[in-house]
């Protein structure tokens, strides 16, 4: 039986590994710029799927709310949405980026990340990165979420 790519990410301790050839993240981090956007661009319907975005070295700002950590649901957030990232002084802040998805376990709504076979595929595309990201549940599967990153200048 092949291992879930949750364990695989355990037994390497750290947030890349190659699989099928190919990078994939259970965590992707990067400099953060000052302003970019994420366009869901396409997901499964259930689990319900999302994005988090974690700044170290600054606060995210979405819609006029800052906070250090913010998720973004598919199906309450928009398609296509702006975010500025203020550093704070003198220093340069790092992004995070992971997927989730929600589901229901006992009757309760459960957000879940970094199970199963969840993990992302990152790739540089021009001026974005296009994010395919696998949720936790079945087998791997890239396509359960598609998300552009593109930095706004």
């Amino acid at each position: 039986m092949t291992k879930a790519l949750a364990d695989m990410f355990a037994d390497a301790q750290a947030p890349c590994l190659h699989w099928e050839g190919e990078p994939a993240y259970a965590i992707y981090e990067m400099p953060a710029p000052e302003a970019f956007d994420v366009e869901f661009v396409s997901s499964t319907d259930t689990p319900v799927q999302g994005l988090t975005l974690k700044v170290y070295g600054g606060v995210l700002e979405i819609d006029g709310v800052e906070a250090q950590e913010m998720l973004l649901w598919r199906d309450t957030a928009p398609n296509r949405v702006p975010v500025k990232v203020k550093s704070e002084t003198g220093g340069r802040a790092t992004l995070k980026i992971w997927n989730v998805w929600r589901g229901k376990v006992g009757g309760h709504d459960v957000t879940q990340a970094w199970l199963g076979n969840a993990g992302m595929r990152v790739k540089q595309v021009g001026t974005w990165l296009a994010l395919h990201c696998s949720d936790g549940e079945g087998s791997v599967d890239f396509d359960d979420l598609a998300v552009h990153l593109t930095v706004v200048d």
